[in-house]
């Protein structure tokens, strides 16, 4: 896109709004001219996220995380600038332009259903070749992908969807397909747990995690493992990874992963960099995909 495409689309009324309904994230309440929601960035329980329609700006007073809506994407999605634009473009090209954010409409945002809220109907085993497919296309075996995904089924407006589901800690489910990435609830950690807690593994996504099973050769790690599902979720995952004597940090070898590095290391986490496993690549499922990987001798 253009950079006046990009100015159009952040000027378009409502996207912020439209994105998070996507996503699942309902407002709570207004605030004057505001919607104010539990911040998708750190799991609080009282609301202070707000977010104004109309110029698509947010501000997290829990984080102190604040800007447009592209970089609201970025963070919760951990993607480039780049990338964070062509989500937004994709979602503002299939939607219908949003419900009103003035007068009744407004002040009354409970009574108002957001249609493009994602609605869980039902999890189960995988099933559908679709997403057979997809999970072996991105290297991973189903034998081993069926010990950890599941098949979600749910709803966003009047349509029925299915997608791969992972399951956080806090309940919610991250769902991926060959051509979606979203969650259903709040966007958390997810905690493989092991008897060895000195040591713990860190991964930035689910296909990560996985990755790694293939290449080790193993249906499960030999040590606690935690998938942030987000480098936003980071914090969420200090108090495991502070009492660790190692963590080994499988982190994307782009500037999200270098970020969330250099974090671990400020906070005095004993950390092992182990993306020299695909150095050159963005991750181990980029190698995993490309090639056939020789395992080290340590």
């Amino acid at each position: 896109m253009t950079s006046q495409s990009i100015k159009e689309l952040k000027k378009r009324p409502n996207l912020i709004v439209e994105y998070l309904g996507s996503i699942g994230i309902e407002p709570e309440k207004t605030s004057g001219s505001q919607l104010v929601y539990l911040s998708p960035l750190t799991g609080e329980q009282t609301p202070s996220f707000y977010v104004r329609p109309q110029t698509n700006q947010f501000n997290c007073f829990s984080s102190g995380e604040k800007g447009d809506v592209i970089r609201l994407v970025q963070l919760l999605e951990g993607i480039e600038f780049r990338k964070a634009v062509d989500r937004l473009a994709s979602l503002a090209a299939n939607q219908n332009p949003s419900f009103s954010f003035s007068g009744k409409t407004f002040l009354e945002p409970k009574k108002e259903k957001i249609e493009h809220g994602l609605q869980l109907n039902t999890v189960k085993e995988l099933q559908r070749l679709a997403l057979i497919s997809y999970v072996e296309s991105r290297g991973i075996p189903l034998s081993f992908a069926k010990i950890y995904v599941k098949e979600v089924h749910y709803t966003n407006g009047n349509r029925n969807y299915y997608s791969i589901g992972f399951k956080s800690d806090n309940g919610g489910y991250v769902l991926r397909n060959s051509a979606f990435k979203s969650w259903i609830g709040q966007s958390g950690i997810t905690t493989i747990p092991s008897t060895d807690n000195a040591t713990v593994n860190v991964f930035e996504g689910f296909f990560d995690f996985l990755s790694a099973l293939v290449y080790y050769d193993v249906p499960k790690p030999s040590y606690t493992t935690i998938i942030l599902n987000s480098t936003t979720n980071l914090k969420q995952a200090l108090p495991y990874l502070q009492k660790a004597n190692l963590v080994n940090a499988y982190l994307d070898n782009d500037s999200t992963g270098k970020n969330a590095l250099a974090q671990l290391h400020s906070m005095g986490v004993k950390v092992k960099d182990r993306s020299q496993l695909y150095a050159g690549y963005k991750d181990l499922n980029e190698v995993l995909i490309k090639y056939m990987i020789q395992k080290p001798d340590t």
